[in-house]
């Protein structure tokens, strides 16, 4: 009976253990049930000026608040995202530099910069980005090309052009094509190719169609277009040779987007205010009237899976387009007439299709779903955004 009395305090304090430890369990438990931070969210790049103060800051869309802020020179020529969504890219035409701002876990402005005269596009499709330094008096036009991988490396490679010009790059893999001014040329008209040859670039091949006037440039997966004053030079890259082909528009081509995912380009005339659909494949160009009220485009923007096409109007109203239909879905009225229209910027989600835009005289930034054309969140600061572009973390 003694054996038996302890063996069962033995079997109890086994129990007792037992629920020592399913405390701890429950605990931890309990922790994994509270709220986390949604990492895929991301960040904010906001940059700012009040009174003359010009600042960049790193606002957590997890945690609501601002982690990063840190004072600039002055205010940048504008603001992207990288192509992966790694850095903010801060253009800055008037100091001839473009420079980098880290998000993640350890926000911070890298010591790595680009130099060059008068930083001015911006363009990137398929991971990579090309800038394109318009050049001044001493020195000429060049372009850099860059991956997030090329700048956390400091590997960025670069061409520099015989003259300066206000001209554009195109990134296509070991490719680039550039606009190019010839020595006989007072406007720009010429495009050519170029082969990366480590940290710079070969000349290949000139395209055979002239684009006089010369301003914007966008790609899908197998295109690429270029402003010019007659329509659209349309450029098909097969492998590292180049196909070009030119698509007659009634008024002048200074702005064009594309996506990799979307087989149409949009081309925009500052004439009119219709959307001029390009289809490559058929070379062929359609009018689209997006509205009926006599609004006037703003800012245009693809979103970032290329299913909707946004427009901002002078009206401070929202256009969302079915890419593949061009079909108006929705019309949303956002800001006001009192708001400075002309500061307000869109940034797209690099995850989701959601779009941000920034209003400056509320000192706001909303973020809009566009599969359910709502505004899912409106965040307060204490400064004015001017820039906004969104980052991973």
């Amino acid at each position: 009976m003694q054996h038996l009395h302890l063996l069962g305090c033995m079997v109890i304090a086994g129990l007792l253990t037992a629920c020592g430890g399913g405390s701890s369990s429950q605990q931890q438990v309990k922790d994994e049930l509270q709220p986390q931070p949604d990492l895929s969210l991301g960040h904010l790049a906001i940059v700012s000026q009040d009174n003359e103060r010009v600042a960049l800051s790193l606002y957590d869309l997890s945690q609501n608040k601002t982690v990063f802020n840190t004072p600039l020179k002055q205010l940048p020529l504008a603001t992207y995202s990288s192509p992966s969504y790694g850095y903010a890219v801060l253009m800055d035409r008037v100091a001839g530099e473009v420079s980098f701002v880290a998000a993640g876990s350890q926000p911070k402005i890298l010591d790595y910069r680009l130099y060059g005269a008068a930083p001015t596009h911006y363009r990137q499709i398929n991971g990579q980005a090309a800038v394109f330094y318009d050049g001044n008096d001493t020195q000429s036009s060049k372009f850099d090309v860059f991956t997030d991988q090329d700048v956390a490396q400091g590997l960025v490679a670069s061409q520099r052009l015989p003259y300066k010009h206000h001209g554009v790059a195109e990134p296509r893999g070991n490719m680039v094509l550039s606009s190019y001014l010839a020595e006989t040329e007072t406007q720009v008209s010429t495009v050519k190719s170029y082969a990366q040859h480590g940290d710079h670039y070969h000349e290949e091949q000139t395209m055979t169609h002239a684009c006089s006037g010369l301003h914007g440039a966008a790609s899908n997966q197998n295109f690429i277009g270029f402003g010019c004053q007659d329509g659209v030079l349309l450029v098909e890259q097969q492998g590292q040779r180049f196909i070009d082909t030119k698509i007659a528009t009634p008024a002048r081509i200074g702005t064009l987007l594309g996506h990799e995912k979307v087989s149409d380009l949009v081309a925009l005339a500052s004439t009119q205010q219709e959307l001029f659909i390009v289809d490559p494949v058929n070379q062929q160009a359609d009018i689209v009237a997006w509205n009926d009220q006599n609004l006037k485009r703003l800012k245009p923007s693809f979103s970032t899976s290329g299913k909707y096409f946004v427009i901002l109007d002078d009206q401070g109203g929202l256009s969302i387009l079915d890419s593949s239909t061009w079909q108006v879905l929705h019309y949303l009225p956002l800001l006001n007439q009192e708001t400075t229209l002309s500061q307000a910027q869109l940034a797209m989600h690099g995850t989701q299709d959601h779009v941000f835009i920034n209003d400056a005289n509320t000192k706001q930034i909303l973020q809009i779903d566009l599969n359910t054309a709502q505004i899912v969140q409106r965040i307060q600061l204490d400064v004015v955004p001017q820039q906004i572009a969104w980052l991973k973390n």
